[in-house]
């Protein structure tokens, strides 16, 4: 299944779940966190958001008698979203810049910035959302409330219907 396939399935087979988190697990093995510390700094990102992501990086679990980079997996589909939603991701920095600006008001710049960015970031986020869906050729709505539950449903989908379909069987006892 592609990941189109999945966006638009509602629940995946154990079977299918555990087959597509094989197929995510394999693109993960050649990958060093090298690559990944490069691909970031090259698009800007901060050191300590890197640092935050290594630590996922490095997380696995044991499916299947097999282990599985999870936090590898769950960075490789951020990583995709972001490659196919770069106008969301751009809309949200655009907001928090502009909400960053908020700190050189005197006095209460200090006090509002944090709220802000809050909202400029979001949305940013949800502007840019709108712009992917018109590019994609998908039909845009007047709600700001439905196009963030698009934005979120599009985001997690992917991973939550795998880990959905192999919850009972291979999670029961946690992460």
């Amino acid at each position: 299944m592609t990941t189109e396939t999945m966006t638009e399935a509602q629940t995946l087979t154990k079977g299918d779940a555990t087959i597509e988190l094989s197929v995510l697990n394999s693109a993960t093995h050649d990958l060093e966190w090298v690559d990944i510390v490069t691909m970031l700094n090259n698009r800007g990102a901060k050191l300590e958001l890197v640092t935050r992501m290594q630590d996922l990086w490095e997380k696995t679990k044991i499916i299947a008698g097999e282990v599985v980079n999870i936090g590898r997996v769950i960075l490789l589909q951020i990583w995709e979203f972001v490659k196919t939603n770069p106008n969301m991701i751009l809309g949200a920095v655009i907001g928090a810049a502009i909400g960053a600006l908020t700190l050189l008001i005197p006095f209460v710049g200090q006090f509002l910035a944090p709220i802000a960015i809050a909202i400029g970031s979001t949305l940013g986020a949800l502007a840019g959302h709108r712009i992917d869906k018109v590019l994609c050729g998908e039909q845009v709505s007047n709600s700001i409330f439905e196009d963030l539950i698009t934005a979120a449903k599009r985001f997690f989908q992917f991973i939550i219907d795998i880990f959905g379909a192999l919850r009972n069987e291979y999670f029961a006892d946690g992460f």
